[in-house]
C-alpha cells in the first residue's frame, strides 16, 4: 500500500470526529472515493461517530478522545490562503512518503545523481530563497545561511542548492526531513492574501502567489521522482490543485517559446484545451499583434501536459491533437519545458 494510503488511513478516525485540519480533510476527501478499503472504513467510523454523538459523552471524554486523535496524526501545514493550498497539501503528501522510507532508501539515486536526501535538500534550498524574500523570520528555520561560492548570486537557485546539499550530506536524513518540513510550515504561516502580490525572484521575477504554485509544482514532481525511484506509488494531486499547476504551466507557454527561440512569436496565438481532472481551456497571445482567432490549437491530457512542462515526458511520448499551424504547435510543445530545472 502507498504511503498516502497509510497516511489517509491514519487520519480517518480524526476525520470522523471532525478533528482534521482543512488540508487533512481535503486529502481524505480526495483519496477515499478512489479507495474501497478507506471508503469502507470511513463509513464504519462515520457510523461510530454518529453513535457517539447520540450518546453525548461527557466533555472530558470528548476532549480526551480528540486529544488522542490529534496526537496520533501527522503534523500538517498551517491553514493557508487558497493560492497556497496546493503547496501545503503536496508538502504533506511528500512528508508522508518520506516518513515511510527506510534508512537505505534515503540513499537511493533519484535524479540528476541526487539521492532522496539530496532532493529534499534541493527543495529546502529553493523554499529558503522564497522564505528569505518574504522576511520569514518568526521562527522559520531558513536553511543555508552560509555564503555561496565566490562570484555566485546569493539568490541563484543552483548555487543555493549546491550549498544546501553539501550541508545536508553531513546530517542524518531525518534531520534533513524535519528541517525541510519545518521551513515549509513556517513559509505557509507567512502566506496571506496581502503577500500574494509581493514580487519575488526564483530564477525569474514573479508574484508570490505564482511562486508558491511553482513550489507546489516542483514539490509534486520531486515527490513523484522519489516515489518512482523507491518503488512507491502516489496518487495525482486533487483536481483543483492540478488545475492550479496546469494553469501556471499554460500561462508560461508564450514566455517559454520566446526563451527557447530568442524572440516572441509575433502575430500568433494559441488555444490550449487540457482534458481530464484539473483541466480547462486557455486562449493566449504568443507575442504582439496576436489575432483573436487562435493560430494553433492544442488538446491533450492535463497530467501529460504537466509532466511535459516538468520535462518528465517528451512531446513524442504524449498524445496531443494539434490543429491549425501544426509546425507552430510542435514548437510550442518542444518549448513547454523551457522553465523546467532541477
Amino acid at each position: 500500500m502507498s504511503p498516502v494510503h497509510e497516511h489517509v488511513a491514519s487520519l480517518l478516525g480524526s476525520w470522523a470526529l471532525g478533528a482534521c485540519s482543512d488540508e487533512e480533510t481535503r486529502l481524505v476527501m480526495g483519496h477515499v472515493p478512489h479507495c474501497p478499503a478507506c471508503m469502507e472504513e470511513s463509513l464504519l467510523l462515520g457510523g461510530v461517530a454518529g453513535l457517539l454523538d447520540g450518546v453525548r459523552p461527557g466533555a472530558s471524554l470528548r476532549e480526551r478522545t480528540l486529544a488522542g486523535a490529534r496526537a496520533r496524526r501527522r503534523p500538517v501545514a498551517p491553514s493557508v490562503p487558497s493560492y497556497a493550498a496546493p503547496y501545503a497539501a503536496l508538502v504533506s503528501m511528500l512528508d508522508a512518503l518520506l516518513a515511510e522510507l527506510s534508512r537505505r532508501a534515503w540513499s537511493t539515486n533519484v535524479i540528476y545523481d541526487w539521492s532522496v536526501q539530496d532532493v529534499v535538500a534541493h527543495l529546502s534550498a529553493t523554499d529558503s530563497l522564497l522564505a528569505e524574500q518574504l522576511n520569514t523570520q518568526d521562527g522559520a528555520p531558513v536553511l543555508a545561511r552560509a555564503e555561496p561560492a565566490q562570484g555566485a548570486d546569493a539568490r541563484d537557485v543552483d548555487a543555493r542548492t549546491a550549498l544546501v546539499i553539501d550541508e545536508q550530506r553531513g546530517r542524518g536524513h531525518e534531520e534533513t526531513r524535519v528541517s525541510w518540513r519545518a521551513q515549509a510550515d513556517a513559509l505557509c504561516a507567512r502566506l496571506d492574501e496581502e503577500a500574494a502580490a509581493i514580487r519575488v525572484v526564483l530564477k525569474f521575477p514573479m508574484r508570490t502567489d505564482s511562486a508558491v504554485v511553482a513550489r507546489a509544482f516542483e514539490t509534486w514532481v520531486h515527490a513523484r521522482d522519489i516515489a518512482t525511484a523507491t518503488g512507491h506509488s502516489l496518487p495525482p494531486p486533487p483536481p483543483e490543485h492540478l488545475h492550479a499547476i496546469a494553469t501556471l504551466g499554460v500561462r508560461a507557454l508564450p514566455g517559454a517559446l520566446a526563451l527557447r527561440e530568442g524572440r516572441a512569436a509575433a502575430g500568433e496565438s494559441v488555444h490550449v484545451d487540457l482534458r481530464g481532472p484539473g483541466g480547462g481551456a486557455w486562449h493566449l497571445p504568443l507575442g504582439p499583434s496576436a489575432p483573436d482567432k487562435p493560430t494553433v490549437t492544442l488538446a491533450l491530457d492535463t497530467m501529460d501536459f504537466c509532466l511535459l512542462a516538468a520535462e518528465r515526458l517528451r512531446p513524442g511520448e504524449i498524445r496531443v491533437d494539434v490543429g491549425g499551424d501544426v509546425p507552430l504547435g510542435r514548437r510550442i510543445l518542444a518549448a513547454a519545458s523551457a522553465f523546467a530545472g532541477p
